[in-house]
């Protein structure tokens, strides 16, 4: 075997182990995206989980049920934990809506959409959460987003 001969096999040894070490990065990629869709789906969750929480506190329970009558009966202090209350609500909405391509683990991106949707046109079904959003609308304190302006006219 001459210099020649023994410079192609080492030529095509180095592209084997350039080829098997990309494929061991897309292997190690591919784990890492499905650690992160797992963290996202548990973050989701554990946002949910507090304002799941945060609605069956005693006080807080008594204002949201007396906003959704009607947000404008409400005492001004009750104002204030509502609005806090529907923005939260909102920004977790929003938060998975747009995440949603990355966060739908194993359930689709339009799957978690249409699930955000369905959740978010029940919130808004109540007369009180309606107002209360207008007003902070008309506040500039929140943004009319265009798939919020869809559920709520749906609602």
């Amino acid at each position: 075997m001459d210099l020649l001969e023994i410079g192609a096999i080492a030529q095509v040894l180095g592209a084997v182990a350039i080829l098997l070490s990309l494929i061991f990065v897309i292997i190690e990629l591919r784990k890492n995206l499905k650690q992160n869709n797992v963290a996202n789906t548990f973050q989701h969750a554990i946002q949910w989980e507090k304002i799941l929480s945060k609605q069956v506190e005693g006080g807080m329970a008594k204002v949201i049920v007396k906003a959704r009558e009607s947000y404008e009966r409400l005492e001004e202090f009750e104002k204030v934990q509502f609005e806090a209350f529907v923005q939260q609500r909102i920004q977790i909405a929003f938060r998975g809506f747009r995440a949603a391509d990355e966060s739908a683990f194993l359930i689709g991106a339009e799957e978690l959409r249409g699930r955000i949707k369905s959740h978010m046109t029940d919130f808004f079904a109540s007369r009180g959460v309606y107002e209360c959003y207008e007003i902070l609308v008309q506040r500039d304190i929140i943004r009319d987003e265009p798939w919020l302006k869809e559920i709520h006219k749906a609602a």
